[in-house]
């Protein structure tokens, strides 16, 4: 982590202590914010090997938890990666996605086995939870939670929610949960954004 942003991420994670709570960190593996159109690498990592950047990815991990520990923090659960349906880390194929998720999740297990480790994707409109879960068993993607994004007016019906998440915990033996969600507080001018039919 950055200097600015590791110093935040501990304050954060010390107010979560001081209430009892637990905490997920969430690692995009990002110098920007990373979503199903943005899975951009680190500038230091742009021009790293897909082996290169499986060791960044492992070391990076194990010294940001090294970091929380060392400031009294508990982490309970680590995501890797944030909505990484279409790419992760600047990697677009199946192998280089799944390569590095691996890795991450490797210094995850290293580093403490009582860390839950997620997995988070997206669109689950679209089907295919199963075959990412396919992917993340023949890549040997050590992981406890599959986890999506649900955003109401953009991502079907719970129906379907449902019918993706009990397929993978059903076909994989996984935890799953809903990571990310809103809801507008007013629907007042809502269909100006095109996502609600009225």
């Amino acid at each position: 982590m950055e200097y600015f942003e590791l110093v935040l991420s501990i304050a954060i994670g010390q107010r979560a202590m001081d209430h009892n709570m637990k905490l997920l960190v969430d690692f995009h593996y990002s110098d920007f914010w990373a979503d199903p159109g943005k899975q951009q690498p680190p500038k230091a990592w742009r021009e790293y090997s897909l082996s290169e950047k499986s060791t960044a990815i492992r070391d990076y991990t194990k010294e940001s938890l090294k970091a929380f520990r060392e400031a009294g923090i508990t982490v309970s659960m680590v995501q890797v990666g944030n909505e990484t349906t279409g790419g992760f880390c600047g990697e677009w194929t199946t192998e280089g996605q799944y390569t590095l998720m691996a890795s991450a999740a490797t210094a995850i297990r290293e580093f403490d086995p009582n860390i839950q480790i997620a997995v988070h994707y997206t669109n689950p409109e679209k089907g295919g939870y199963s075959t990412f879960a396919q992917r993340l068993k023949d890549y040997r993607v050590d992981y406890d939670i599959f986890a999506t994004s649900y955003y109401p007016a953009w991502h079907g019906t719970l129906e379907n929610l449902s019918a993706q998440l009990k397929a993978v915990a059903d076909g994989y033996g996984k935890q799953v949960m809903v990571a990310e969600t809103a809801w507008d507080h007013t629907t007042y001018e809502a269909n100006a954004t095109g996502a609600y039919p009225y």
